[in-house]
């Protein structure tokens, strides 16, 4: 098999952010559909090959700390979570992190911060196994 090129690559990534596009809430997203081997996740890992290992641990490890706050609300997640997103535009910024990750990370968080507070909670747990997901088969291509 020919190995893709960079926009091929891209375009794989556009893909399952189109689909995602489709959800009105991260947590309707099945975890078949994201975590299962074919799945977005292993999708998206197997087409960032130029995506830093140590760059995806850093989120990875920032996403873990917000988790593990006490007594998990909404309200104790949400400055935590929405200052990701900096961070994020300076990685990519830097070029530490490839643009099309970027914006499939900011198109899943655009999808936790939707509906009540019991809901954003829920997506923002789906946005975890999701992104632990792609960590998993990151490992793998990696």
């Amino acid at each position: 098999m020919a190995k893709k090129s960079k926009k091929e690559k891209e375009e794989e990534i556009n893909k399952i952010i189109s689909m995602i596009d489709g959800y009105d809430k991260l947590y309707e997203i099945p975890v078949k559909t994201y975590a299962d081997v074919g799945g977005y996740a292993d999708i998206v890992a197997e087409n960032s090959d130029d995506l830093k290992t140590s760059q995806l641990r850093k989120f990875f490890a920032a996403i873990r700390l917000i988790e593990q706050k006490e007594n998990l609300t909404w309200d104790v997640v949400e400055p935590q979570f929405y200052l990701l997103k900096p961070k994020l535009a300076v990685s990519a910024g830097r070029k530490n992190i490839p643009k099309p990750f970027y914006r499939l990370l900011i198109k899943l968080m655009e999808k936790v911060d939707v509906g009540s507070d019991e809901e954003k909670l829920k997506s923002f747990n789906t946005f975890i196994k999701f992104f632990e997901s792609i960590v998993a088969y990151h490992k793998y291509y990696g």
